[in-house]
């Protein structure tokens, strides 16, 4: 499961609806319990990957955010969900960047990961 596949499969409107965002969380979570991974401390993802680091706003090598601060972004796309769309000023617009937000939030709250860091290559 990948973001173009939630984006193409779930994600019908741009921002995603509450109730969009909430099947996309569903299947992510489910993908993950399917993959036998268990929560441990994992400390930091290390990301490349263009899609995320413009969402994340990580600019240079070695950038790092918090799993809060992940967060706190997603929060910023679920306040759009609700029609609060002024929120995502300064987050990449498109159903693309909302999957790949929320894979990646799912991934850090569910596997354990503490924070996300830009590495050299994105």
């Amino acid at each position: 499961m990948g973001a173009g596949d939630i984006a193409a499969r779930i994600f019908r409107h741009d921002p995603p609806t509450s109730f969009e965002l909430e099947q996309a969380i569903d299947a992510v979570e489910d993908a993950l319990a399917a993959s036998g991974l268990a929560h441990a401390a994992r400390g930091e993802l290390l990301i490349d990957a263009a899609l995320l680091l413009g969402i994340l706003g990580l600019q240079a090598e070695g950038d790092r955010l918090a799993r809060d601060d992940v967060e706190a972004v997603f929060e910023r796309l679920a306040s759009a969900s609700l029609g609060r769309t002024g929120m995502l000023a300064g987050v990449p617009a498109g159903r693309d960047a909302a999957a790949a937000l929320l894979i990646l939030r799912e991934c850090m709250h569910h596997l354990g990961f503490e924070g996300v860091r830009r590495v050299r290559g994105g």
